[in-house]
């Protein structure tokens, strides 16, 4: 054994290898990862416009990282997304390894509802995370990994990207067993690591070695092919995506065909199959900069001749995200009645019998289209939810009035002496979902045969105070 080799057991994480960017070389944050890092500090987040998801910066913007990657280093992923990986620099050849200081906003999506992506920071506990990996490297016999570190690797193998051999480790990882926790990849990598590069191409198979031979046969393998790899297209199903519609093709820019693709390849069978979907759909009349991601399961479960009725009724792709391609007659009735897509689904949700006539007096009362859909989830009309509001009582709290056959006058003579807007005397359990008062659901159940969402999803009847 070499004096190198014994060093790489003793230590396989280089512990006492500086960073391939010292401290005082390290660039300001270019403005977009800066402006992230201002807005975690501040405790602030941001809704994500149509689209931007996948624009977002990451590890490949940071100065240092894109410097490496000039050499042919590639970062592996970092945070949750990389677990799987934590273990292969211990593995690799000191020579095609690099690291440099983790400085990359924490930052993470966040959904609230179906439709709203959120900017804000990473969840998933990255003490915890720690710990799990702690806990593996020791029943390995291995010092923890050092914190705070980007890894950056390079292939041994010029034909062979580091993006594609972790594809390669985790098809040979799953076909021979090796399990499924954070060291497997690691187990997969010893493995292969010791090979020659024919012999790596010879047993990678499947779409997304497909799909890598056919970018490198054109000689394009790179940073840019790594996405296209990973969802099992080659040049030659871009080249069909980018064609006219008259063509043959889908008609889509760059950014339209990530967009689809991330969608579809990851819900179909990649490759051909995917790529065809894809026309079909917009064929069918979807257009190019339709709203994928919220159309996910409607691809999965449609076919495009399935859409062709709602697009001919003057509805569009967004509604058809919005509705999830369910009850046309429902949504065509609620859309000539004046109602966004969004608006109806969130009042039919709040009662699957209202009505639009039904919805609209609620707006003749003067009630707002918000304060609207509380008062119908909560089974009250439109001259209650009137009453109740002047005297400065949500729908969740006249719920409880009503539950205890308290009348509004009552509440009238209580509100007038400054009374609480709860019954006097009474006191409930209750959940919040946020910081409105409406956003409290309490502990009462409502009078048999009460509408909406809120008295279908009580549970049984229990005493009431």
């Amino acid at each position: 054994m070499s004096e190198r080799e014994a060093q790489q057991l003793s230590d396989p994480w280089g512990r006492d290898e500086p960073p391939a960017v010292a401290e005082s070389d390290l660039e300001p944050l270019p403005p977009a990862l800066a402006e992230i890092e201002r807005m975690l500090e501040y405790g602030e987040d941001r809704p994500l416009g149509p689209g931007e998801r996948l624009s977002l910066p990451g590890l490949a913007d940071l100065p240092e990282v894109a410097a490496l990657a000039a050499e042919g280093f590639e970062p592996l992923p970092n945070g949750l997304m990389g677990f799987d990986s934590a273990f292969l620099p211990a593995v690799w050849p000191r020579e095609h390894r690099r690291w440099v200081r983790d400085r990359m906003p924490k930052f993470g999506l966040v959904s609230f509802g179906e439709d709203d992506l959120v900017l804000g920071p990473e969840m998933g506990g990255d003490t915890h995370q720690l710990w799990l990996l702690a806990r593996e490297a020791r029943s390995l016999g291995l010092a923890p990994p050092p914190r705070d570190r980007i890894w950056l690797l390079r292939s041994p193998w010029p034909s062979l990207r580091v993006s594609s051999l972790r594809l390669l480790f985790a098809q040979h990882r799953d076909r021979n067993g090796m399990g499924w926790d954070t060291t497997a990849l690691m187990r997969a990598a010893q493995d292969l690591l010791p090979r020659s590069e024919s012999e790596l191409w010879s047993l990678w198979t499947g779409h997304q070695a497909d799909a890598a031979r056919a970018w490198r046969d054109v000689d394009r393998l790179g940073p840019e092919s790594d996405t296209w790899v990973k969802l099992g297209l080659g040049p030659h199903h871009l080249d069909v995506l980018a064609a006219p519609m008259t063509e043959g093709g889908a008609g889509l820019d760059p950014a339209q065909t990530r967009a689809w693709c991330e969608v579809v390849c990851m819900l179909e069978q990649p490759g051909d199959d995917a790529v065809q979907r894809i026309v079909g759909w917009r064929q069918a009349g979807l257009p190019a900069d339709a709203p994928v991601e919220r159309l996910g399961m409607v691809l999965l479960d449609r076919t495009p001749a399935d859409l062709t009725p709602w697009l001919a009724a003057g509805l569009t792709a967004d509604d058809i995200a919005v509705w999830q391609a369910e009850d046309l007659q429902q949504a065509r009735a609620w859309h000539e009645a004046g109602f966004g897509a969004r608006e109806a689904r969130d009042l039919v949700r709040a009662d699957a019998t209202l009505t639009p006539a039904e919805a609209r007096a609620f707006d003749a009362a003067g009630i707002s289209p918000s304060a609207r859909v509380r008062w119908v989830a909560a089974g009250f009309s439109p001259d209650e939810a009137r009453a109740w509001t002047d005297i400065d009582i949500v729908a969740s709290e006249a719920r409880v009035w009503r539950a205890l056959d308290r009348t509004i006058d009552e509440a009238r003579v209580q509100r007038a002496a400054g009374g609480d807007v709860l019954p006097a005397g009474v006191e409930l359990g209750f959940g919040a979902t946020g910081s409105d008062r409406d956003d409290v659901s309490y502990g009462v159940t409502d009078p048999p045969g009460t509408r909406g969402a809120a008295a279908q999803s009580m549970p049984e009847p229990y005493d009431l105070p």
